[in-house]
């Protein structure tokens, strides 16, 4: 049987700061708490739209703690494990299923994983990170760190791994992993990391998404891959037609602006007070403004079922901050 962390949607919720860029705790836990009535298969923390690197080790362990804290037993958590060498993530992995979590996203450690990695370093690396930890782990396949063919045959040998987060960005990498999974010695999920094209993703194949986009609209990404394991095509689409250009703006060049577009998203809903990110990232640029401005527009983004929780328990919406007019730079 297919581990439940294998499939459907988890959600990689942002991290909120206040604009001394202190961590917004208040903030964080009522987001939390919202995101979790989207019916989430899990949240995933410390990841890099939360801006894990951006983040102090206590930080990490402190987010999860409160996290842990809101979701008590009804929402699993993850958390991403972002070092650079083997023996970090010995030592830390432990540290974060002591405060909280219920799964380890393996992050490709860099620069060690950049450029042409060997199937042997993957595999060592996870079932290093499998010695230290007895939780299951999510393989994490990026857009700079492609994983070979074989990759996903080696990493099915480890117990502990119960599926692959595919962020290539590249559909014919993921046909490719498709492809090896179905044939590994042991079934894997595959999750799509691809936050542009989510679900033609799932159509492909994927069991389900590991996406920072679901930071937001969770209930309707949940029902929308719901109906798309369903054969339900076009009602799938209905909800893709809408969200999908949003997608595709928060994830395009530069790609590491996903981040504040994603709070600017947020706060446009109503659901955090302040887009701030920590420095070096920079703030919003006045295009993806307006051009976020422009979709919510055209698509009716602005509706309550666009919400984390979408209309989960009949919940009101919380009422909109307002927002600055779109101001292109030159």
């Amino acid at each position: 049987m297919a581990h439940d962390l294998a499939s459907g949607i988890i959600a990689a919720a942002i991290l909120p700061f206040k604009k001394d860029s202190a961590i917004d705790w208040t903030t964080l836990e009522r987001y939390i708490a919202q995101v979790a009535r989207g019916r989430p298969r899990a949240i995933a923390m410390n990841m890099a739209v939360s801006e894990v690197s951006s983040l102090e080790i206590g930080e990490q362990l402190e987010v999860l703690r409160r996290c842990k804290a809101v979701l008590g037993g009804d929402c699993p958590q993850v958390s991403g494990l972002y070092v650079t060498h083997t023996a970090a993530a010995r030592e830390l992995a432990p540290r974060l299923v002591d405060a909280g979590a219920d799964a380890i996203v393996v992050f490709p450690p860099v620069p060690a994983f950049m450029g042409a990695v060997s199937i042997a370093m993957i595999e060592d690396y996870h079932r290093a990170v499998a010695e230290a930890v007895d939780v299951p782990l999510l393989a994490f396949q990026t857009n700079f760190a492609n994983y070979p063919k074989g990759a996903i045959t080696a990493l099915s040998r480890i117990p502990q791994v119960v599926s692959i987060k595919d962020a290539s960005f590249d559909m014919d990498q993921t046909i490719s992993n498709l492809t090896e999974a179905i044939a590994a010695p042991r079934k894997i999920g595959i999750l799509t990391g691809s936050d542009t094209f989510i679900l033609e993703a799932m159509l492909m194949g994927c069991d389900g998404a590991l996406v920072g986009f679901a930071a937001t609209a969770t209930a309707e990404l949940v029902r929308m891959q719901a109906l798309a394991a369903a054969g339900e095509i076009t009602e799938a689409y209905e909800i893709w037609h809408k969200l999908g250009p949003l997608a595709r703006i928060c994830w395009r060049s530069p790609f590491r602006d996903y981040r504040v577009r994603m709070k600017y998203v947020l706060m446009r809903q109503g659901v955090i007070p302040d887009m701030t990110v920590r420095a070096p990232f920079p703030t919003l640029a006045g295009e993806d403004r307006a051009d976020i401005d422009r979709v919510f527009a055209e698509h009716d983004l602005g509706n309550p079922r666009f919400l984390p929780a979408g209309l989960a328990h009949g919940r009101a919406p919380q009422p909109a901050v307002a927002v600055r007019p779109a101001v292109v730079t030159p």
